[in-house]
């Protein structure tokens, strides 16, 4: 039976194994072409592994390692174990023909087609197959008795500077390479590598092809379409291109060539063209996963012909198979895919939230005083809000009905203050943040800066407003509410032990700030479903769908089914957003409830209209209590913690969607807080 150390040694020594590789005296112990196909696979896959291994961690060292006497150079260690590996080859010629004998069986063997045709190029026609054949490809790794030349550069090229280093091999190496996959060779052992290249080309083309004139691509294609499409016309300029060996000195070959060249732009432009389109009228995943997956086959073809055109140049091998490695490597990465499939349809949800939330930022004084006053609205709706909640819940019912009671509670009051033109402090932050982050592509020069200060400012200056006129107004509202019911009733709406309960739950000693937070990520989240249901309107042109409906039609007329469906276009992703909201509210901590995880809603409104309602119920011993006073000082952090989550959610979502490079955000929060010390009124209160 093992015991715990005996676990220990097998735990180091399977952490051991990712980058543990065999000393340079046992690679030289070369199978032989007869030896079955996953042995001579598995040795080129330790090749790999030698080279690129670490000096620190590799076992298997013994005192005849000829690595030991090669020095390392400067940028990649794994040129230097090459060259040394070379040189050793020369020195030993029986050696090097076994080891070219060798190499040539693999290439022979291994098909190349699924390499140089599907490998890094998304093979599943649907967003979603694709995404469960890289969860499969990470956690199965292939067999190296697979006849496939994908199968060796999946085993072998696992390491991050993999690719770098190919890419950078000088022309010395190369032609070393070259020499060594062709030393002493017979005619019987030639590869068929250019003709695999030229099958690839071909294959890659149709499948180009097939999707640049399927109907998701070609109806959203301004211009061209059919027989006039780039993408129809490709397939017969490289049937004339391919179809001999290279003739780069013949006039009408060249001619060929160049039109083949602007005929791959003209496709690139085509894939622009429908972006434009999905950017303009709704963003379709499916459409975006097509038109990735073809620039991807468009950049292999003129690697390939590139390879294939131009044989003694070496460089273009070295390049082809670096490309080769990223996109090996990137095939298995499921963040990649995502990443390509929704960078468009996050910009585009992103944008619509920053044309929400510039609204919600005030930059002059008639701006922020209306604001102020939006505010006081929103205060006394949710105070309506707070005790229809306390209503629900001594209601006594089932919480399948309380829960849905519940959420249509917070969805109606946070339509009726949205459609009432008020505003509710907490949901500004996922809205503003995407508006500020559009700035953020000048803060490079001086007044890029400014202006972005002078932005960032301003929200923060509207969010204060916002939060001190919603609390201004709910809280004495509450209390009045609760004053009357006790004058009315002769008793409060709540016991003192469950006014209690609610000092307790906002205390800064509770689990008040994880609430808090937790709460953030719920506003953030609505405001992502509200871009996401905006597009999939706007996509499928509901509004059309709504103004020709044969029956609405009918019953309503022609121009209220117009009038109809225009409302919808304007207001939909508002009420996505405040039903979201109300929705998520309720059901987000029943969710996680069933996966055992104990999780409530702290929204500072709410809260604060809770804890007033409280505070009344106890009477004028309230203010001797320890927990009133926490309690204040709690609602006001969670406040903090509402905004500061949902802010920093969407304005990180902002900055992806807009794949801007890395930032000097010190620079950034250094102009922030400069202002901020030069002008600390300006925070409050804006200037003249």
């Amino acid at each position: 039976m093992l015991g715990l150390k005996d676990i220990r040694r097998l735990w180091g020594r399977w952490q051991d194994s990712r980058d543990a590789s065999q000393a340079l005296d046992s690679l030289l112990i070369v199978p032989d072409v007869s030896a079955s196909l996953a042995d001579r696979n598995r040795w080129l896959v330790e090749v790999a592994y030698w080279l690129r291994r670490s000096e620190k961690k590799s076992p298997n060292k013994s005192s005849g390692d000829s690595a030991k006497v090669m020095t390392i150079e400067e940028g990649h260690p794994e040129h230097a174990r090459l060259r040394a590996f070379l040189k050793l080859l020369d020195q030993r010629p029986e050696a090097k023909l076994k080891i070219a004998k060798l190499l040539r069986s693999i290439l022979k063997e291994n098909d190349a087609l699924s390499l140089l045709c599907d490998t890094g190029v998304a093979t599943k026609p649907s967003f979603w197959g694709e995404v469960v054949d890289r969860i499969q490809n990470r956690l199965i790794a292939p067999p190296p008795n697979k006849p496939e030349l994908a199968v060796l550069f999946s085993l072998g090229f696992v390491g991050e500077h993999d690719a770098s280093w190919v890419h950078d091999l000088d022309a010395s190496m190369l032609q070393s390479l070259h020499d060594l996959v062709h030393f002493e060779e017979q005619v019987s052992e030639a590869s068929s590598l250019f003709k695999d290249m030229a099958e690839a080309i071909h294959i890659l083309i149709s499948y180009i092809g097939a999707s640049g004139l399927s109907y998701s691509v070609r109806s959203r294609l301004r211009e061209v379409s059919g027989q006039h499409s780039p993408f129809y016309r490709l397939g017969k300029l490289a049937r004339e291109i391919l179809k001999d060996e290279p003739r780069l000195s013949e006039h009408v070959y060249q001619a060929h060539l160049k039109d083949f060249h602007e005929v791959i732009n003209a496709c690139y432009v085509a894939c622009d063209d429908v972006y434009s389109h999905l950017d303009e009228n709704g963003v379709s995943i499916e459409t975006v996963f097509q038109v990735e997956t073809m620039r991807l086959r468009l950049a292999r073809v003129e690697l390939l012909l590139n390879a294939w055109l131009y044989r003694d140049q070496t460089e273009n091998y070295a390049k082809l198979v670096a490309d080769l490695i990223l996109t090996v490597q990137g095939h298995r990465s499921i963040r990649r895919l995502a990443e390509q499939s929704f960078a468009l349809l996050s910009r585009k949800v992103v944008e619509r939230s920053a044309e929400a939330g510039d609204h919600y930022i005030a930059g002059s004084r008639k701006e922020y005083f209306s604001m102020l006053k939006k505010s006081l609205g929103g205060g006394a709706i949710i105070s309506g809000t707070v005790y229809l909640k306390f209503l629900i819940v001594n209601l006594g019912l089932v919480r399948f009905f309380e829960n849905i009671l519940l959420a249509v509670n917070y969805a109606g009051s946070f339509l009726l203050i949205q459609f009432a033109n008020f505003t509710l402090a907490t949901k500004q932050p996922a809205m503003t943040a995407p508006a500020l982050a559009q700035l953020l592509d000048g803060v490079h020069t001086k007044q890029g800066l400014e202006e972005f200060v002078d932005r960032a400012i301003a929200l923060m200056r509207s969010q204060a407003a916002s939060i001190f006129g919603n609390l201004a107004m709910v809280v004495p509202l509450v209390i009045a509410i609760q004053v009357g019911i006790m004058l009315l009733l002769g008793s409060p709406t709540m016991s003192a032990v469950k006014a209690q309960a609610i000092f307790h739950s906002v205390s800064p000693f509770s689990a008040a700030f994880i609430f808090a937070a937790f709460t953030g990520v719920l506003l953030w989240l609505s405001s992502l479903i509200a871009g996401l249901v905006d597009n999939w309107f706007v996509l499928h042109r509901m509004q059309d769908v709504i103004a020709y409906n044969r029956r609405i039609n009918i019953v309503f007329g022609d121009i209220r089914a117009a009038r109809w469906g225009q409302w919808w276009k304007n207001n939909i992703s508002i009420v996505a957003a405040n039903v979201s909201l109300g929705v998520l509210l309720i059901y987000g901590p029943t969710f996680l409830g069933f996966l055992g995880i104990g999780m409530e809603i702290r929204h500072i409104t709410l809260s604060a209209g809770q804890f007033a309602a409280a505070a009344t119920a106890l009477g004028w011993k309230t203010f001797l209590m320890a927990g009133f006073w926490l309690g204040i000082l709690g609602v006001l952090l969670i406040g903090v913690f509402n905004v500061m989550i949902s802010f920093s959610l969407a304005f990180n979502m902002a900055l992806r969607s807009r794949d801007l490079p890395a930032l000097d955000r010190r620079r950034l929060y250094s102009a922030v807080r400069g202002r901020i010390k030069a002008d600390f009124k300006s925070l409050l209160f804006p200037p003249k």
